[in-house]
């Protein structure tokens, strides 16, 4: 076979590929928990070899123990969820569908006890039992299929074009509207009760970084960009904590030694990259 026609054959497999996938794909809503953890494990591991995940044991002890703690209480599916911190000072955080959640360092500095942690974890947890981010998972996977595409037709995109399409993965996934985000504080707030910490962190988290958005907006670009907060968002949710009774709060945790030690140990990181 001659090698422009093993080309061919080739290029036709890979046509006859994609076009199977971009149907299974637009099929969002009938992927199966087994589907969504493997796809999820697929651009986890993309995300993982382009974002710089701090690597100490003692960190990813502390959050993975605290993050499975809240899940497990949040999520009745056989999911193995899966915590990282990000050597990164913006103030961020996403989660990956099939269980994947990432924090980056600059939003542990900000949260100031373990409840503002924990509200961000539940949060996020929210996101991936209520399978927000499985249509962006979709349109993610057709926007990888579209680069095979173009590879084919016009070779292999130059590092610009490769970095802008790997860096986009984790904004595609920390995308939700205003009703996913509303949705998610709601569980958020149910599933940090139910794990026995305070949910009045996540109240106080947010207000913070709204008032940190007019003093250095720079620092929170990334948290606005992919997490719509107003302050009706943050007054809403207030009431929400304030439902739960108050003789129940007193008795949930707040802070521990543990987060302290945990927060130190991350303020104590080598300096994250300059971006």
């Amino acid at each position: 076979m001659s090698g422009l026609t093993s080309r061919r054959v080739r290029n036709l497999g890979l046509a006859s590929f994609t076009a199977a996938t971009i149907g299974l794909v637009g099929c969002a809503g009938m992927i199966s928990t087994q589907e969504e953890v493997q796809m999820g494990a697929e651009y986890a591991a993309q995300i993982n070899r382009q974002l710089p995940i701090v690597e100490d044991a003692a960190i990813n002890r502390y959050i993975n123990e605290l993050g499975r703690r809240i899940a497990t209480r949040a999520d009745d599916r056989d999911i193995q969820y899966r915590f990282f911190v990000v050597n990164s000072d913006q103030i961020n955080a996403f989660a990956v569908p099939g269980g994947f959640i990432y924090m980056n360092r600059g939003l542990i500095d900000r949260a100031e006890n373990k409840s503002e942690f924990a509200g961000v974890l539940g949060h996020e947890i929210a996101h991936i039992t209520q399978r927000h981010g499985i249509e962006q998972m979709a349109r993610m996977q057709r926007a990888e299929l579209g680069l095979n595409v173009a590879q084919v037709l016009l070779g292999t995109p130059g590092p610009v074009g490769q970095v802008a399409v790997q860096a986009g993965a984790g904004a595609w996934f920390a995308s939700h509207s205003r009703e996913a985000e509303r949705e998610a504080d709601q569980l958020g707030i149910q599933y940090v009760v139910d794990a026995g910490i305070n949910p009045e962190g996540i109240v106080t988290f947010l207000q913070k970084l709204m008032e940190e958005q007019q003093r250095d907006p720079s620092r929170v670009e990334q948290w606005f960009a992919t997490h719509p907060t107003t302050q009706s968002r943050i007054d809403a949710t207030r009431q929400d904590v304030q439902q739960i009774p108050a003789s129940t709060r007193q008795q949930l945790t707040t802070n521990t030694s543990a987060y302290n030690q945990f927060r130190s140990r991350v303020q104590g990181l080598p300096a994250a990259p300059r971006r």
